[in-house]
């Protein structure tokens, strides 16, 4: 008997991060189709409610999951699912009243580790040029700083308005890499500044930056990320096992 098929929907950029490695162990338990569209017996998705990949996975037959992420919309016919994977513990109030959840989340440590590296950068930023990352507080830190990250196509007003203020005010500029190259980045730095506020994601940057050995500073209006400064670092096994776990929990043997 061959293995059960897993569709696994999602939207943007998908290459060796947490997500990705897991999904490849699960690879050893799953026939897995990435955005396929034919049958399958779990459709998982990985996305924000509302959004074109919660739509998606909620019209199609059998068994169905969410990876909850962009978190700051608010559930909409949750119960649709049979399974909901949540990131942080910030965000588990808000689907408690669930019938089946799951904290799955972790990053790729095979290569978001330890490297010896000369430190080059003092302050590090990264994420995309966009308002809620809040860019202007890393103009404040003192030494060699710098903001690495996604220039927004399809705003791009916003995102050149951000770079030439860092610019301005001394604060080197990358475009966003892959994540071997982004490594490389936060083994190079001392710290890491993500002042993301509440609704400005992190999570990830967070985990990678302390799985890479670097001091990591959030904002204090922020819980959710300074959640994950004390927890443990979770990786790729971690949010495989969870999401094996959860997947698992509405099949039928």
């Amino acid at each position: 008997m061959g293995k059960a098929i897993l569709n696994f929907i999602y939207k943007g950029d998908l290459i060796y991060d947490g997500l990705w490695a897991a999904l490849k162990l699960l690879e050893e338990n799953f026939e897995v189709n990435y955005n396929g569209k034919g049958k399958a017996n779990f459709t998982l998705g990985w996305g924000a409610f509302n959004s074109e990949v919660d739509e998606y996975v909620r019209d199609q037959q059998g068994p169905k999951g969410l990876c909850i992420g962009g978190n700051t919309f608010p559930p909409k016919n949750e119960d649709d699912y049979d399974v909901l994977f949540y990131e942080t513990e910030w965000y588990r109030p808000v689907i408690q009243h669930h019938k089946n959840i799951v904290h799955a989340f972790g990053v790729n440590t095979d290569i978001f580790k330890k490297e010896k590296r000369d430190k080059f950068f003092d302050w590090l930023g990264v994420g995309a040029f966009a308002t809620w990352k809040r860019w202007d507080q890393v103009t404040f830190r003192e030494g060699v700083r710098a903001v690495i990250g996604h220039y927004q196509l399809d705003n791009e007003e916003e995102s050149s308005k951000i770079v030439k203020m860092l610019l301005k005010h001394g604060v080197g500029v990358f475009p966003q890499v892959g994540s071997e190259e982004l490594a490389k980045f936060y083994q190079s730095a001392r710290n890491v500044f993500i002042p993301a506020n509440i609704i400005g994601g992190g999570e990830r940057a967070v985990l990678e930056a302390r799985a890479c050995g670097c001091g990591v500073v959030v904002e204090k209006d922020n819980p959710k990320l300074a959640e994950l400064l004390l927890c443990p670092i979770y990786d790729h096994r971690y949010y495989y096992k969870q999401l094996k776990k959860g997947i698992k929990s509405c099949l039928k043997e």
